[in-house]
């Protein structure tokens, strides 16, 4: 195994555990209010997968990481989203869906985000 196959072997095991960990934090809320006090815990996620994804060749991922990362730092400034909780369940599912699908398009729901980011304050 080659040191690159190595590094790709490491990186989408930490992605993976990492959007795991972010589906855990879910788990244990049930509305949005549960999950902007969680907002923090899910930042740290969402900004670990910034970073590696590009280095791994998942650009995409790490943009649409980039977007949820901006979205979560709005709320932990105190930025309000009714529709947080269900926003992030999907978000879980785009991303297990683009570690998953080699060529899995993220573009449409980055879009969607960064029209939702861009309305936060």
């Amino acid at each position: 195994m080659s040191v690159s196959d190595e590094f790709l072997r490491l990186a989408t095991a930490e992605i993976n555990n990492e959007i795991s960990e972010i589906q855990f934090i879910l788990n244990s809320c049930h509305n949005s209010l549960d999950v902007s006090a969680n907002a923090i815990k899910i930042q740290k996620s969402t900004h670990k997968i910034k970073g590696l994804a590009p280095m791994m060749g998942k650009s995409e991922l790490g943009s649409f990481s980039a977007v949820l990362d901006s979205i979560l730092k709005k709320i932990m400034d105190g930025a309000l989203l009714d529709d947080l909780f269900d926003l992030l369940s999907s978000a879980v599912i785009e991303m297990r869906n683009s570690m998953s699908y080699p060529n899995y398009n993220l573009d449409q729901t980055k879009q969607h985000f960064l029209q939702i980011s861009n309305t936060l304050s």
